[in-house]
């Protein structure tokens, strides 16, 4: 397994150079860009921008993993829904052409008066049709287990139900509706087969992450495992003490 950064709660104000710099130093092997952040990969960069982004990148020792982006697909409003599979399709040709190996999408909600069935469909529906797209471009989807509602169990195995795609994986993110009776077992049980990227947090807090690390290892994953620790002043130093701790916590 390998670590690396989600540049939303440390590293928002940094630019790519500075990212790479830090990351390089602490021994974070690849990065997650959040969309919105100072780095400024957007879908609106020109196509010799987006050469930048990849020629910085491979010149140096860190993985442009992914774009975070926002995408979404749980809204009942159609024209919503539809502008939100085109921004998931910009950021795919994005990732393409600066070098990213995928793009993080999530479920946010579960709409009122619209029935739980039909919106988790309605996810997984859209995912299908991002994943096709995703596949032509040598892009992985990862959808982030997140949302108010959508990240409770087995809701996320119901998306991934009406997904064909290979493109698509969820993201296990850690969430404190994991665990049942202090063990995330059963749930991780149900989704093991489909979790292409890992978001980890503050290691020594209540989550179960020695049983987590141990279950990563029983499906022989390989992939990474990405700090979204939360903010602090002084981030150079934590991402040092983060990674010597999960060296520690993976050896």
């Amino acid at each position: 397994m390998h670590l690396g950064l989600v540049t939303y709660n440390l590293a928002p104000e940094w630019d790519l150079d500075k990212i790479i710099e830090v990351c390089e130093a602490t021994g974070h092997e690849a990065v997650e860009l959040r969309t919105t952040h100072a780095h400024g990969v957007e879908p609106n960069l020109t196509e010799q921008q987006r050469h930048d982004v990849r020629r910085r990148f491979e010149s140096s020792n860190v993985v442009l993993l992914g774009l975070g982006s926002t995408c979404e697909y749980h809204s009942p409003d159609f024209v919503e829904l539809a502008a939100q599979k085109l921004s998931t399709m910009e950021f795919i040709d994005l990732a393409q052409d600066v070098g990213a190996q995928g793009v993080k999408v999530r479920p946010n909600n579960l709409p009122e008066d619209v029935p739980v069935q039909q919106t988790l469909r309605q996810i997984g529906e859209s995912l299908q049709e991002a994943g096709e797209h995703a596949e032509s471009r040598g892009i992985k989807i990862w959808l982030e287990i997140h949302g108010q509602g959508t990240c409770q169990f087995p809701h996320p195995k119901t998306i991934m139900d009406h997904v064909q795609s290979p493109a698509v994986s969820l993201c296990w993110n850690c969430n404190p509706t994991d665990v049942v009776d202090g063990s995330i077992r059963d749930n991780f049980a149900l989704v093991m087969d489909r979790i292409g990227l890992v978001h980890i947090h503050d290691l020594y807090d209540d989550y179960p992450y020695a049983e987590l690390i141990a279950l990563l290892k029983s499906i022989n994953y390989d992939g990474y495992c990405m700090s979204e620790t939360p903010t602090s002043e002084d981030p150079e130093r934590v991402m040092h003490y983060y990674a010597a701790l999960w060296r520690e916590m993976t050896r």
